[in-house]
């Protein structure tokens, strides 16, 4: 029972988190790539790592500090898992101006933010989890402390720079938005000459630091400029990485051996 049990150590628990944020991912990864038949790095940011999972894992093992009941942990586990995820989709929408997912099209949807079916996945999830952390507790358990600190602030120093990176990025997409939104008010050009117009705001430096999130999340949206990344993503899927224009680098030349 004590795998079962948050007992105050920082650092297991922030193993814990990590372990089910990267578990989260291969499961998210996995189940993606099979639906569209080809690779999908899923989640929000480019590591292998889905926070939502740590953190729905850890609201999963304090309710097993009231009862380990699977129909208790379906039921209870599978309304708290919406409510993160509805609490997420809503901090990202508003932090970011945009949207990673939409549920509209579900049946039993809640603003397009979770759905029926997700609940009785995250439920599902729940009710298997004490055989789960068994598991997870006894290999970080193996660890030494020393170790356990280790990874564990490797995983926080991973975590950071990750979300610094991908934030960085969305702030430049809704900069690049906000410029070509502009451009598309003032001229009536097409907006692929649009988008190739100036140094610091080009369509191959929108399709090459953005081709992620066009990949990753088909149902992505900008809020702010919903219009603008419409004609994005429709141009993203025309070209698919090579747009008209964009040189591909000149293989390089072999030098001609000479014989001695």
């Amino acid at each position: 029972m004590n795998n079962l049990i948050i007992d105050g150590n920082i650092w297991v628990i922030i193993l814990w988190f990590a372990s089910y944020s990267f578990l989260g991912w291969v499961w998210e990864s996995i189940y993606r790539s099979i639906v569209n038949r080809r690779f999908i790095n899923s989640g929000f940011l480019a590591g292998p790592f889905i926070p939502i999972y740590g953190f729905g894992a850890l609201l999963y093992i304090l309710l097993m500090h009231v009862s380990i009941n699977p129909f208790f942990l379906f039921f209870v586990g599978g309304i708290l898992a919406c409510m993160l995820e509805y609490i997420t989709s809503w901090l990202l929408e508003k932090i970011f101006h945009a949207r990673w997912w939409d549920y509209s099209k579900e049946k039993l949807n809640i603003n397009g933010r979770v759905c029926l079916i997700g609940f009785l996945a995250f439920a599902f999830f729940a009710a298997i989890l004490p055989y789960i952390q068994l598991g997870v507790g006894q290999l970080i358990n193996i660890l030494t402390e020393g170790w356990r600190i280790a990874i564990a602030i490797i995983f926080i120093l991973t975590i950071l720079i990750d979300l610094f990176h991908t934030s960085r990025g969305l702030i430049k997409l809704n900069k690049t938005l906000a410029h070509y939104q502009a451009e598309l008010e003032r001229h009536a050009a097409p907006f692929i000459d649009i988008a190739r117009k100036g140094k610091e705001h080009t369509l191959e430096l929108l399709i090459n630091q953005h081709h992620r999130i066009m990949d990753t999340f088909p149902a992505f949206k900008s809020i702010k400029y919903p219009e603008t990344f419409k004609k994005v993503r429709k141009l993203y899927k025309e070209t698919r990485y090579q747009p008209e224009g964009i040189k591909k680098p000149a293989p390089r030349k072999r030098r001609a051996k000479h014989s001695h």
